[in-house]
């Protein structure tokens, strides 16, 4: 049980038997463990090194305290194992960029059709132990495919961001999924376009389409490796959501009641008076002048300029 830390079976029985006899010579302690006074005496310096016995008695040395000890001893080599996971993230980025010059197809796999396509996703989510990066948008082969590998993800404490096209506001399904999936810990905002849709795992495996439609076997998508393109896929994740909204949630800084602060949000990400008529319950009317009483405070003639003098007052 003792290599755990580093010690061997004859040094974990000469430190017990030195805890119930500290005066035991090292003569007794041979003879009682039938090993050699050179194993004896390698097994002291190793129990010394390591903390475990004390320069002090009539040999020179005494057991120390093993509440005191012992942790010390896992300490370290908790230390030691951690610097060795580090070194094993150096030798994975190597071994990736290896395999890229010798084969890049061992780095990049097809899969072909959007059943697949949903089943890949699904395994990338089950294996995540970190965070998820999603960019998502229209057209959908279907929806809520991913959701119950989500759950379980961040269930695990897996963090999941998500950048949402703006046209998904318009989609009472896929809302309350957002809905839903925030509620759960999702953290997730939205722009008015986004570029490419992507599942990217532990910023080190990626899964995206190469085809614009989702329809069947036509569907065709690519999962990515560690590699300098996954790196990239990071950087350029990380720049939209800094340049993206929060899909909902209130403001200190926003103006007059929470109502005006979620007309002022769904404006900037472009949802259309329909959509925040059914999102919000109120009437066209309300709607219409609550907008002008924004404008007229924001000093703004339209909806971008409103979206634009808000941000720098900090309402949104």
């Amino acid at each position: 049980m003792w290599e755990a830390i580093g010690l061997s079976g004859l040094e974990e029985r000469l430190y017990r038997l030195l805890l119930r006899d500290p005066k035991i010579s090292p003569e007794e302690s041979t003879r009682r463990l039938d090993s050699s006074h050179d194993e004896v005496r390698a097994a002291l310096d190793r129990l010394q090194e390591f903390g475990l016995l004390e320069s002090a008695g009539p040999y020179g040395y005494r057991p120390a305290d093993p509440r005191i000890a012992l942790s010390s001893a896992i300490r370290r080599r908790r230390a030691e194992l951690d610097r060795l996971a580090m070194t094993a993230e150096e030798l994975a980025t190597d071994f990736q960029e290896g395999l890229l010059r010798a084969d890049p197809g061992r780095v990049i796999e097809v899969v072909e059709g959007s059943a697949a396509a949903g089943r890949r996703v699904e395994e990338l989510l089950a294996g995540a132990t970190r965070e998820v990066l999603a960019l998502d948008a229209p057209p959908y082969a279907a929806t809520g495919t991913s959701l119950g590998a989500e759950e379980a993800a961040l269930a695990r404490g897996v963090r999941c961001r998500a950048i949402y096209s703006s046209i998904v506001l318009d989609l009472p399904q896929k809302l309350d999924e957002i809905r839903r999936m925030t509620g759960l810990g999702e953290q997730a905002r939205v722009r008015s376009r986004v570029p490419i849709k992507l599942i990217l795992v532990d910023g080190r495996t990626a899964l995206l389409p190469l085809t614009d439609h989702e329809e069947g076997a036509r569907f065709t998508s690519i999962v990515v490796g560690r590699s300098a393109l996954t790196n990239a896929l990071v950087a350029l994740f990380e720049t939209l959501w800094r340049e993206s909204s929060p899909v909902w949630g209130a403001s200190a800084a926003a103006p007059g009641d929470g109502v005006d602060q979620q007309i002022l949000e769904l404006l900037a990400v472009g949802m259309k008076d329909e959509s925040i008529l059914r999102q919000l319950g109120i009437s066209e009317r309300t709607l219409r002048r609550r907008i002008a009483s924004l404008f007229d405070r924001l000093g703004a003639t339209g909806r971008f300029q409103a979206g634009v003098q808000a941000a720098r007052k900090g309402w949104i």
